[in-house]
């Protein structure tokens, strides 16, 4: 088989296509999950935020939640899935007064 340029360009570019396809996926799927909610507490008080769960006991520190996560996810406000109450119905109109004689 011979190899022109266009052959070579297209072989090129659907390679660069390919790299840039698997590498965005994986920064793509690193960036997914559950948020942590956990982070080491050192025996000083300072928190480490960059030490697995493993490193921080090896350290002696303890692995602590966070003091802002949420225990579970929010449920949907109660007051938005219940209907309103109907309004109270308009009172009648007036008679119109009887004219002066």
């Amino acid at each position: 088989m011979n190899m022109n340029f266009t052959s070579m360009l297209r072989v090129a570019s659907i390679g660069a296509i390919a790299l840039l396809a698997v590498s965005s996926g994986a920064a793509y799927a690193k960036n997914q999950g559950t948020p942590q909610t956990h982070h080491c507490k050192l025996a000083d008080g300072t928190m480490d935020l960059n030490k697995t769960k493993k490193q921080c006991l090896g350290a002696k520190g303890m692995w602590a939640k966070d003091a802002g996560a949420p225990a579970a996810p929010a449920a949907a406000a109660p007051a938005a899935a219940a209907p309103a109450a109907p309004a109270a119905p308009a009172a009648p109109a007036a008679a119109p007064a009887p004219a002066p004689k």
